[in-house]
């Protein structure tokens, strides 16, 4: 948040929700100071959360905490296990309002990060949950995959005309691109190929008509194993329709490390609830390749976060090839 509330705004928050504030702590994500508060109060411990904007949707912030209020209900009506509960406020609204930023606050989930196979396959289990809820969604007029594809394709042309020119003003960049400049391409290449193929066109045309939620964002921070070993899934600020190919791949991508018995594990868990056709395989396959994270160094060459994905690609580079190899054997089986 862009700054820590007062202990008079956490107290008048709370009460919006019927809660009594007894103590509280900030606590900072990977990416954000104060990303959240835990309360402790009469009824227990929550997460009062300031509701983030997702950048890459056209509608503004109100629109967006409605749209992912609504979906939230939606999975807690439908019983979706795999999530914390959101609370409702004194207007039965999932979040209030104070000086025009939407804070919603929702059950604590005390535990630990994950980090075993079962942790991963659990994680697949889930997310195969939440993509065949389909909660009376109605038919789109268009394809969530190719949707997301025509997104990604405008940073790869970005990362093809820019790659050189940001590649001066930063050093880890400079080096990156000299090492692994050509396969950025090649992966890209490799994944728009596929994705041109009959059968997958296919998928995305069936796509329109069975639409999916997606978390959007689900990173090693944002899952908690319960106390219980239950797994919670949190931070459902960019929760809507959209591509579950591309959420798989990501979601695969940021969880298990390039670590392949957690890939293995993932997919165990994830087909066993939503088993995948080869052609379906081979599109979160083809998703799963293309380099995330080199858009965003050559978009943002200057930021900390920037040199800290070349970091990681540079140290994992090895791991990342057999990964992408493993994931190519389990498309073709």
């Amino acid at each position: 948040m862009s700054h820590l509330l007062s202990q008079r705004e956490i107290r008048s928050i709370s009460r919006r929700f019927r809660l009594q504030t007894l103590r509280y702590t900030p606590v900072s994500s990977f990416y954000r100071k104060n990303a959240v508060i835990q309360i402790q109060t009469n009824l227990g411990t929550f997460a009062l959360k300031p509701y983030n904007r997702n950048p890459h949707l056209r509608s503004g912030l109100a629109a967006q905490i409605k749209s992912a209020a609504k979906y939230v209900r939606l999975l807690m009506n439908n019983d979706y296990g795999f999530m914390p509960d959101w609370l409702p406020a004194d207007s039965e609204k999932l979040w209030v309002m104070r000086q025009r930023q939407p804070y919603y606050m929702t059950e604590w989930i005390h535990g630990r990060p994950m980090g075993t196979e079962q942790d991963c396959e659990q994680l697949g289990h889930a997310l195969a949950k939440l993509h065949t809820l389909r909660c009376g969604l109605p038919p789109t007029t268009k394809s969530a995959t190719l949707e997301q594809v025509r997104l990604w394709k405008v940073k790869d042309r970005y990362l093809r005309k820019n790659m050189v020119q940001a590649a001066s003003a930063n050093t880890a960049l400079r080096r990156a691109v000299r090492k692994y400049g050509a396969a950025w391409k090649r992966f890209s290449d490799e994944a728009w190929s596929e994705i041109r193929h009959p059968d997958i066109s296919r998928l995305c045309a069936q796509e329109k008509a069975n639409p999916a939620l997606i978390h959007g964002d689900i990173t090693p921070p944002n899952v908690i194993i319960a106390n219980d070993e239950r797994l919670h899934i949190i931070d459902w600020d960019f929760i809507r329709v959209g591509s579950t190919y591309a959420d798989t791949a990501k979601t695969i991508m940021n969880t298990t490390g390039f670590n392949t018995a957690f890939i293995e594990a993932f997919l165990r868990g994830y087909e066993g609830i939503r088993p995948l056709s080869p052609p379906e395989r081979k599109l979160v396959t083809a998703l799963y390749g293309l380099p995330r994270e080199a858009w965003y160094a050559v978009r943002f060459p200057r930021s900390n976060r920037s040199a800290e994905m070349l970091k990681t690609m540079d140290q994992t580079w090895v791991l990342r090839r057999q990964a992408m190899e493993y994931m190519s054997r389990w498309a073709n089986l």
